[in-house]
């Protein structure tokens, strides 16, 4: 179930068949929609996933149309206008936030992936270096470690049913969102390819990936210093010196200061700590060294 759509997916595509030319158009608008698509597994064409946009923004743009319309007319002051800015912005709305959920989905996949990434390859590395085929080393990691095991599950699986390692490792990387692990199994499948060493092409890729993971953990130690000044500032400073002086010009001033201002401060406090854990969780080295 996609977020905002209605109706489950298959029949949204039903029911958006009329929508399949607007589809196309979008479709050819953002052509990256069709590799976001395969990165984010969901098994849809383009074009069919554009009429699913068209059709659900156009649901939203006559539900709140009609409803604004309506409660409008009950209480006696009807209005196209604001009527009309309440559907066509929330569709508009909705019509972005569709088009940009594969690449979210992709990109949480890639998260949940490389932090287990130096992990499984390490296990795999040993593996290889003690004597086992690579397939066995594949089964192996295909258990234990989350996202990058099930990459390595399909892999086994394509490999069982008469597909090469090396093509099976390739067209993983392919539909892969996360460059490390792309980077990784392509260096595995020109080792293949080669007839070279799998167990040095391994401990090379996994040197590459923890020194890049130590660059990302000084990178996010150094930028920690702006964000916590301007959590300091925002969160702590501005809001007590200002409550401050309201109350102080309240006093001589004799002005009155709105019941709502107080709760509406903390409301804007909490918001903004809400959005600002969510830019330290987003800018958080992921891969485990």
């Amino acid at each position: 179930m996609i977020p905002f759509v209605p109706v489950p997916l298959k029949k949204a595509i039903k029911h958006g068949r009329v929508f399949l030319g607007i589809g196309n158009g979008i479709a050819k608008a953002f052509p990256s929609l069709k590799l976001d698509l395969y990165q984010a597994e969901i098994d849809v064409q383009p074009r069919e996933y554009g009429s699913v946009i068209a059709f659900t923004s156009a649901f939203y743009l006559i539900v709140l149309f009609g409803l604004t319309f309506f409660i409008g007319t009950v209480v006696g002051r009807p209005d196209l206008l604001i009527s009309s800015l309440v559907g066509g912005s929330f569709s508009l709305f909705v019509f972005f936030y569709l088009i940009t959920y594969p690449k979210l989905i992709a990109h949480r996949r890639m998260r949940k992936l490389e932090r287990n990434l130096i992990n499984a390859l390490s296990h795999m590395m040993i593996e290889v270096r003690s004597g086992i085929p690579l397939f066995n080393a594949l089964v192996g990691v295909s258990e234990d470690y989350g996202e990058v095991s099930e990459e390595f599950k399909n892999v086994v699986e394509q490999i069982n049913a008469g597909t090469s390692e090396a093509d099976a490792l390739e067209e993983s990387s392919r539909k892969n969102p996360s460059l490390y692990f792309r980077r990784a199994v392509w260096q595995i499948v020109n080792a293949l390819r080669a007839g070279s060493d799998i167990a040095q092409s391994l401990q090379a890729i996994i040197d590459v990936l923890i020194r890049e993971q130590m660059l990302n953990i000084r990178k996010y130690g150094q930028e920690l210093s702006p964000l916590t000044m301007m959590y300091m500032l925002f969160a702590v400073i501005v809001p007590s010196l200002g409550i401050t002086f309201l109350i102080i010009i309240s006093s001589f001033s004799g002005i009155t200061i709105p019941k709502i201002l107080l709760p509406l401060i903390v409301f804007v406090l909490v918001v903004f700590q809400f959005f600002y854990m969510g830019i330290i969780k987003t800018k958080r080295p992921v891969m485990e060294v």
